[in-house]
């Protein structure tokens, strides 16, 4: 069992993890979905409203718009976003308007969606009701097994074994031996493939994105199933995000130079 030096903190997190997923929550709904006593959901939902993390609307809590400024501040100090940002939108007009461009780095053994294209939820597949996955296992995804595929052996081990290999769809892999192998396939073919892994109906190719030791993250490109080849091998979107991915590595190395 995971234990915290601050156990209060990781209620309040808890907390705004319940405002998150359900957009708005009063303190008896926070305080089932946590099984904490009222009194407590109470005290952290008003702690939190003092320093401006949540706003109380007539008892109805939600997140505010401080978490919006805090993660521009993240991502705009991010070198994968300030260092592929421009080679993703490149990407995301060459690849057309029914698919969309991720760039993703890894934080604390999960994915870290730095950028999205076109993720608007009027574009999205109807099975797609929420918006895009941001901090999901990485072995549940293209760019998140392309990242796995880059790190050592005992990066590999640490993550898989802290986190588990959860399922989010009936297409995520979850056994360790076949996972394994994949990063092998990764390594050699030089990207991943996701097929309804991460969401039922969505496909997606990934490069990795490394200089020397350091593993940056990944660019992919998603779109609905239908849209990508049953072969993976003869699609032109595998070179243009590998391709994608070599100008963001040389991007990343200059800018060291």
């Amino acid at each position: 069992m995971t234990t915290y030096p601050v156990a209060a903190v990781k209620v309040s997190h808890d907390v705004l993890g319940v405002l998150a997923d359900r957009g708005e929550a009063g303190v008896t709904e926070v305080a089932a979905a946590l099984d904490v006593p009222k009194s407590t959901a109470h005290d952290h939902l008003r702690t939190l409203e003092r320093v401006g993390s949540v706003v109380n609307e007539s008892g109805r809590y939600r997140l505010s718009m401080q978490h919006l400024h805090f993660g521009k501040i993240a991502r705009n100090n991010n070198e994968l976003f300030v260092r592929g940002r421009d080679e993703a939108l490149s990407l995301s007009a060459a690849v057309g308007d029914r698919k969309y461009v991720q760039l993703v780095t890894e934080e604390n053994g999960r994915c870290a969606v730095v950028l999205a294209t076109r993720w608007q939820r009027e574009n999205l597949p109807s099975q797609a009701t929420r918006i895009y996955p941001t901090h999901v296992p990485l072995h549940t995804n293209a760019p998140g097994k392309a990242i796995l595929a880059s790190m050592n052996s005992g990066d590999v081990e640490r993550i898989l074994g802290g986190q588990g290999l959860k399922r989010r769809t009936p297409a995520t892999i979850t056994d360790e031996d076949e996972l394994l192998l994949e990063l092998d396939c990764i390594r050699e073919e030089g990207y991943a493939t996701d097929d309804g892994e991460l969401i039922a109906g969505m496909a997606g190719v990934a490069a990795p994105i490394v200089t020397d030791a350091d593993v940056h993250g990944a660019i992919a490109v998603y779109s609905a199933s239908e849209e990508f080849e049953a072969d993976r091998d003869d699609s032109p979107v595998v070179d243009m995000v590998r391709d994608a991915a070599d100008e963001i590595q040389a991007n990343l190395i200059f800018a060291h130079d």
